[in-house]
């Protein structure tokens, strides 16, 4: 990806003023977490998954009674009407529409007045780091290769190893991309908490559903969300860091 600083006098959303590549200085927007706290954050929940996938390696102890107690209880507690609710919730964390939902969101939300390729842009970098995070989450799935519960408590579709949740983390990572993206948009705090916590709320719903499924056990949907926190906050912070190099950086002539 290719940066340049702004020349003087130069509209911002001017298409031709950025030459070939793009501006990470035109398509991230400055307003962002304090890149400290954010790897702050990614680290700790990276360490976070560590240990849950070590004690899911384990299989066994205090985690797997856990999750087998948890299970059990749903298995005893749920009905058609919540398992028809839960079917329609896990639908947001299905792959095939959150990362292309991504790329909008990232040209949508672009705030002020940008050119087009700028758009363009945002929403490519938006689902790039979506996609790149979910693919080294399938990783993951495959190098623990967990069983599911069993094929017979299941009230959903699903496949390949259990750990973590596949749908919690694209929907984890869809949630906190679109609030990464959206509150720069808005100065108010009322609404960035809002959309924040909707985005938490995405998370939490579309985990609930996989367990509620019975196609999951808890601890992978836990995994889940660290991992996508993780990622998130990490990219969030790398792609600042770069954003605030570019606009440091001298121009060339």
């Amino acid at each position: 990806m290719m940066t340049h600083a702004t020349s003087p006098g130069v509209p911002h959303d001017d298409p031709h003023a950025a030459g070939p590549g793009v501006d990470l200085e035109e398509v991230v927007d400055p307003r962002s977490p304090h890149i400290r706290s954010q790897l702050a954050v990614g680290l700790t929940a990276a360490a976070a998954v560590g240990i849950v996938t070590i004690a899911v390696g384990a299989r066994g102890g205090l985690l797997s009674g856990w999750d087998q107690a948890v299970h059990d209880w749903v298995l005893a507690h749920r009905g058609p009407g919540d398992i028809t609710l839960a079917t329609i919730v896990t639908t947001g964390g299905i792959t095939t529409l959150t990362l292309p939902a991504l790329a909008v969101v990232g040209a949508v939300a672009l705030p002020g007045p940008r050119s087009l390729r700028a758009r363009v842009a945002a929403g490519a970098l938006l689902a790039g780091v979506g996609a790149v995070g979910v693919w080294t989450g399938l990783l993951l799935n495959g190098a623990t290769g967990r069983e599911r519960p069993a094929v017979a408590d299941w009230a959903g579709a699903a496949g390949g190893p259990s750990f973590p949740s596949g749908h919690t983390t694209a929907a984890t990572i869809f949630a906190l991309c679109c609030a990464w993206a959206l509150s720069a948009r808005f100065l108010g705090r009322g609404s960035r908490r809002l959309i924040w916590t909707a985005a938490v709320l995405w998370s939490l719903a579309v985990g609930w559903s996989r367990v509620w499924l019975g196609v999951h056990w808890p601890s992978d949907v836990v995994g889940g969300w660290l991992f996508a926190t993780a990622w998130c906050a990490v990219a969030g912070a790398v792609v600042a860091y770069l954003r605030h190099r570019s606009v440091a950086a001298p121009a060339h002539d």
